[in-house]
């Protein structure tokens, strides 16, 4: 037999009250996965998007241009955040890039945003070039 509500509990009360739970700690957990910059300002990477905006506009990454509302997408902004800030690998950024928007590493738009980064959050090739073949054996 079902134990009785209190009378001052409507049956859909409890089903409620799990659902604001859930939902709160599915925002929290959202809130934990933002980039650095989702709830703080971020000077140099402010100043980044500005030169992409500048310098690489128009230019193709994958199927998207480098406008306004691309710098404005969300997912972008996190990717590239968390690239920025060193969160996130070069080929772990690159392959968000080509997964989302179809782009290549070789896409005008991915050339002219790496080439705009500053030294510090650009990290060396995962792979070391080859020794130089001088002919010697």
């Amino acid at each position: 037999m079902s134990k009785p509500l209190p009378d001052n509990q409507p049956p859909a009360a409890s089903a409620s009250s799990l659902k604001v739970l859930a939902s709160t700690l599915f925002a929290a957990l959202l809130a934990g996965a933002c980039a650095p910059d989702a709830f703080r300002p971020d000077p140099p990477y402010e100043a980044y998007l500005n030169q992409v905006q500048n310098q690489c506009a128009y230019k193709r990454v994958g199927r998207m241009e480098i406008n306004s509302d691309f710098l404005q997408d969300s997912y972008f902004l996190d990717i590239t955040s968390r690239f920025f800030n060193l969160e996130s690998s070069q080929a772990e950024y690159l392959a968000s890039l080509e997964g989302a928007y179809g782009a290549t590493p070789d896409s005008p738009g991915v050339r002219c945003m790496l080439r705009l980064l500053p030294p510090r959050a650009l990290p060396p090739p995962a792979v070391p070039p080859p020794p130089a073949m001088d002919g010697r054996r």
